[in-house]
């Protein structure tokens, strides 16, 4: 668990096992062709012991003519089987184990893509991406490697040991009279072995987070001197794993020596109870082989049993947190929700409040919000940072869910229709341009999912005064940008976004300050552009420059979560209120910057 999540508690180390396990159900046939093969594994360890017996006793001491000609042929048998075996086991488990972490990573991804923004907002994406990755392997090892060693190992143990009791019960109750210190032994390792899984596993996600962080902003790391700071910060990180993992390894390392001496005290027993007094009597070379055989037999799989501990501890850790992941609420539809196609475009705010924390105390990031927008309007929301003017917006496709009032759209509650019905009505251009590393075909065509009409594709970024520098590309629309169009200049990226828009003709444009990025004469014929689509359809604009809304039918003024002024630039102007303050604070500051660049000249 991360330290994000620490409000939940985890769960029992067995119940989170049992929850994996059923991820194998699936693979039922193969889980039993590979369990068969572990237990056949198994049984040919004993088998060579009990062999010792016939060939000592019947071979070398007795001379036995059928058990010579006998014995190799068994040996060969019992070898042959335990190559079929192995195989079968190996293979098996390993086809179980790579499918387990496939279906893992495809729920946890599922999950991520339905989580609301809120999750995104608390949890760093580095930690995420951990979860996604490193924690998904560390579960495959404990769901196969683990699981093998149990099964298999088991039945050799159990095996030997009930041989060793055929053999002679007097000599096998040396290890019997250990077990009890060898299971409060193991239960004390398996708790600490738990407790620094968890530890690693918080760690390697802050590892990860940092690293993130300093990949996405490498020009502001090198442009504001910060890779002093940055190696620091990572060394510091980095330093906690390395003493977490160390934790983890003296466990480890203690763990195994431990226990093989505390066996070490039953096999000096055994020896000493066999050779002393009248015993080297009744107990023959052949037994008394077979059973040092089976005894040293059982030593190694002792030693993975005791060694498959950590990576069964860490795989339940790791699923502790990946299970947690799973079990965050997702994003919901209202139970019985009701089917759109296209709405005309009417919204209505009715008295909608938002915080983003939980309290009677907690602020009101949007409170008492009431706004009647007709179809086909274009309405500009205007204000200070931290006005309200993102948070309004977010609400509308539920990105966030408000806290009091509903929002409707041509008279349906938002909170009452389809999630993907309601997104659907939405188009999106912010200043912060968001596109994937593939074609610019898909990322125009993204709303189709891979299935784009070429010609609307064309045609959007025709409108888009994207299409000729798109020609210019290597594979033209089959161009891949790279991570984020980082291929792609700033003024080429916002147009790609725009051409998006264009493209998922919704019946309400979302615009956050579109044209941010572009030159003054691309601006030019963007806005253009952007008129044309926005007529007959209704738009909403986040305005930072107040000269892009001039000639929107309502300006909206917000101020600490309450629109304080509604009504035209000339209007509000004219009112002379918190909008005419505004206007005249950012004329001023344009005049400045204007100043500043003529006498720079």
């Amino acid at each position: 668990m991360t330290a994000h999540d620490s409000t939940q508690t985890p769960a029992s180390g067995w119940a989170t096992y049992r929850r994996l396990l059923r991820y194998t159900r699936q693979y039922t046939r193969v889980l039993i062709l590979a369990i068969i093969g572990m237990v056949a594994a198994g049984l040919t360890e004993v088998a060579f012991a009990a062999l010792m017996k016939p060939l000592l006793d019947g071979s070398f001491v007795s001379r036995d003519p059928t058990t010579i000609h006998l014995m190799p042929a068994l040996l060969l048998v019992v070898f042959l089987v335990r190559v079929v075996a192995e195989f079968a086991s190996g293979y098996g488990m390993a086809w179980v184990g790579r499918s387990v972490i496939r279906d893992l990573k495809r729920d946890v991804f599922d999950q991520v893509l339905h989580l609301p923004v809120r999750y995104f907002d608390r949890v760093p994406g580095g930690e995420i991406l951990t979860r996604l990755n490193y924690q998904s392997e560390q579960v495959s090892e404990a769901a196969s490697r683990a699981l093998t060693t149990l099964i298999r190992d088991t039945i050799t143990v159990f095996g030997l040991l009930v041989w060793m009791l055929y053999l002679s019960w007097q000599l096998a109750l040396f290890l019997v009279v250990l077990a009890p210190v060898l299971v409060v032994l193991v239960g004390g390792i398996s708790r600490a072995f738990r407790r620094h899984a968890r530890q690693i596993q918080n760690s390697m996600g802050q590892v990860s987070h940092v690293a993130e962080e300093v990949v996405g902003g490498h020009r502001v790391v090198k442009l504001y001197g910060g890779e002093a700071y940055e190696a620091a910060r990572f060394a510091a990180i980095n330093q906690r794993n390395f003493k977490d993992f160390m934790r983890m390894q003296a466990v480890t390392a203690a763990s195994s020596p431990l226990t093989q001496f505390i066996l070490a005290i039953g096999i000096a027993g055994i020896v000493w109870f066999a050779t002393t007094g009248d015993r080297m009597q009744t107990i023959s070379v052949g037994t008394f082989v077979s059973f040092i055989t089976a005894l040293s037999l059982m030593l190694t799989p002792m030693k993975r049993l005791i060694g498959v501990n950590a990576v069964l501890q860490k795989g339940i850790a790791a699923g502790e947190s990946l299970f947690g992941l799973m079990d965050e609420p997702r994003e919901h539809d209202a139970p019985m929700p009701v089917p759109i196609e296209r709405v005309s475009g009417r919204i209505r705010f009715d008295g909608v409040g938002l915080r983003y924390a939980t309290g009677e105390q907690a602020p009101w990031v949007l409170s008492d919000i009431s706004l009647d927008i007709n179809a086909g309007r274009t309405v500009a929301l205007v204000g200070r940072s931290g006005a309200g003017k993102s948070s309004l917006i977010a609400s509308l496709p539920r990105f966030v869910d408000i806290d009091r009032g509903d929002i409707y759209l041509d008279d349906h509650p938002i909170s009452t229709l389809k999630l993907t019905d309601l997104r659907r009505q939405f188009a999106y251009v912010s200043q912060d341009t968001v596109l994937f590393n593939t074609t610019v075909a898909a990322n125009i065509g993204y709303s189709d999912g891979g299935q784009e009409d070429q010609a609307r594709v064309r045609a959007a970024a025709e409108a888009a005064f994207a299409l000729d520098f798109i020609e210019r590309l290597p594979q033209g629309f089959d161009t891949e940008v790279g991570e984020n169009g980082v291929l792609l200049s700033g003024g080429q990226r916002q147009r790609l976004a725009i051409a998006r828009a264009l493209y998922r003709d919704a019946p309400i444009l979302i615009l956050d300050e579109a044209t941010s990025a572009l030159d003054t004469e691309s601006e030019r014929y963007i806005q253009a552009a952007l008129d044309n689509l926005s007529r007959g359809r209704t738009t909403l604009v986040i305005a930072h420059r107040l000269s892009t809304i001039e000639h929107a039918d309502m300006i909206v003024v917000l101020d600490k979560g309450r629109i304080v002024e509604t009504g035209t630039h000339s209007e509000l102007l004219a009112a002379d209120g918190a909008y005419a303050a505004l206007h005249r604070l950012q004329f001023k500051s344009d005049s400045a910057s204007g100043s500043t660049v003529a006498m720079s000249s």
